[in-house]
């Protein structure tokens, strides 16, 4: 709860801002400052000899990319498609691409599941991260067959014809974070021992910093000239995908400290990442 009222008042205060004052025009190192802030943290951890867990696990794992990159992206087509709008199916699609998040440890240790393991199956979902830009790349060529065309007559310039190579979101916030990462481990325990002791405060601060900042950019000034029904639709689509994510990983997931770890996989998604990666597209 206390991570949806963070991101609902950096959303209301970036939108709020950006109304008062034009906005901000997108700046690409903010890709950057979220793949150093949000994910070099989670992976100081990360030892190789934890990927042993792997070959012991396997049905564990495999229940992780049957749900999330099969069944959930499955259910958030069907969602996006009864919308009828292309931009909230290709949204839902993403969110559905993109399980776990910055506070997904915090709900597998506090629910008594396994969390090394849980560690483990947040890695492999970040290293997914490739294919599923290039899959996400391609959704819109696709897609757009199947849904009435979509109104840009108030779309600008900064947000129509961006081209923005798959490699790209891949190697700013994973590869570039992973290497980091190990010279932080080789050279500097201090700092990530500071970091450790401070993780949630900054996970926090940057989270919010970033949703604050991407609702705040000139093109997220479009969201105020949406009519009242497509807003509507959209958070009752939303809503309807996150039941649904519920309610598969209640019924595919067992009580376990193994199965604990992937449900809290199923039901939270990364919101910031998501966010970050639709500015990319």
């Amino acid at each position: 709860m206390q991570q949806i009222l963070l991101v609902v008042s950096a959303i209301v205060l970036g939108l709020g801002f950006g109304y008062v004052t034009g906005g901000f025009a997108f700046w690409s190192l903010v890709c950057v400052v979220a793949g150093v802030f949000l994910v070099t943290p989670s992976l100081f951890k990360f030892d190789t000899h934890d990927l042993k867990l792997i070959g012991s696990h396997m049905p564990t794992f495999g229940r992780n990319v049957m749900i999330n990159y099969l069944i959930l992206p499955a259910i958030a087509l069907v969602i996006g498609f009864a919308s009828r709008d292309i931009g909230i199916a290709g949204a839902l699609f993403l969110l559905a691409l993109l399980p776990g998040g910055g506070m997904v440890m915090m709900w597998i240790k506090t629910s008594g599941a396994n969390p090394k393991l849980g560690f483990i199956i947040f890695m492999l979902n970040l290293a997914l991260l490739l294919p599923v830009t290039l899959i996400f790349a391609q959704f819109f060529d696709i897609a757009s067959p199947y849904f009435p065309a979509p109104d840009l007559s108030q779309s600008t310039g900064d947000s129509l014809g961006r081209s923005v190579r798959p490699f790209a979101p891949f190697v700013i916030l994973i590869v570039i974070p992973f290497l980091l990462s190990r010279l932080a481990r080789s050279s500097s325990p201090a700092l990530i021992a500071f970091v450790e002791k401070h993780q949630q405060t900054i996970s926090k601060a940057t989270m919010f910093g970033i949703v604050f900042y991407l609702f705040s950019l000139s093109t997220s000034q479009m969201l105020f000239t949406v009519e009242l029904v497509a807003l509507v639709k959209a958070v009752v689509a939303t809503a309807v995908f996150y039941g649904a994510a519920v309610l598969v990983a209640g019924l595919t997931t067992r009580d376990t400290p193994e199965g604990r770890a992937v449900y809290w996989h199923v039901v939270t998604r990364y919101i910031t990442l998501a966010l970050i990666l639709a500015v990319f597209y």
